[in-house]
């Protein structure tokens, strides 16, 4: 799900105009961007809580674009740093918070009833970082080997390489 040449700098200029502080082109960055950043929220958050985890990306985002530099990785792949750590973040809290009685009450979390997702969740949760990041950037941001390489300083090859060990290291999980 590469992007065209003109596609990418008419997203270059939207991040350049967001820079300079126009409200109007971060929030059509919001809009490119939103499903792909809630996606890794959502990948190890429940549903109402991913979506705060994304609304503080973008809060997070915005703060920060001013130092925001350009690289041959796409936007998005910085997005995906912030909603990562926010991610994580917001599950040390959850783990934090939980006691015996909140697990009574998470009976009515719609993340609960979802078996496979839960599953699939755990499995990824098993990854270790480099490929769960080469698994996120590629499924979730649908990034090509070529982006992922750039967001992740590797070489296309090594990137394949990587999503091929994660996804048997997924088969094996989700298997069991």
């Amino acid at each position: 799900m590469g992007t065209s040449d003109d596609d990418a700098e008419e997203g270059w200029a939207l991040v350049e105009r967001a820079r300079a502080g126009d409200r109007e082109a971060f929030g059509d960055l919001f809009q490119r961007h939103y499903a792909a950043v809630f996606r890794v929220a959502r990948s190890r958050l429940p549903h109402a809580l991913a979506e705060d985890a994304t609304a503080e990306t973008f809060a997070r985002a915005w703060a920060a674009l001013p130092r925001y530099k350009r690289t041959a990785a796409p936007f998005v792949a910085w997005l995906y740093g912030i909603a990562r750590n926010v991610a994580n973040d917001a599950v040390r809290r959850s783990r934090r918070a939980d006691s015996q009685a909140d697990l009574e009450d998470r009976a009515h979390d719609p993340w609960v009833g979802h078996a496979e997702q839960q599953a699939l969740a755990d499995a990824l949760a098993t990854l270790p970082e480099e490929q769960r990041q080469v698994i996120e950037l590629k499924y979730l941001l649908g990034l090509t080997n070529d982006e992922v390489g750039a967001a992740l300083g590797k070489k296309p090859g090594a990137v394949n390489a990587q999503q091929w060990r994660a996804l048997r290291a997924l088969q094996r999980e989700l298997g069991r």
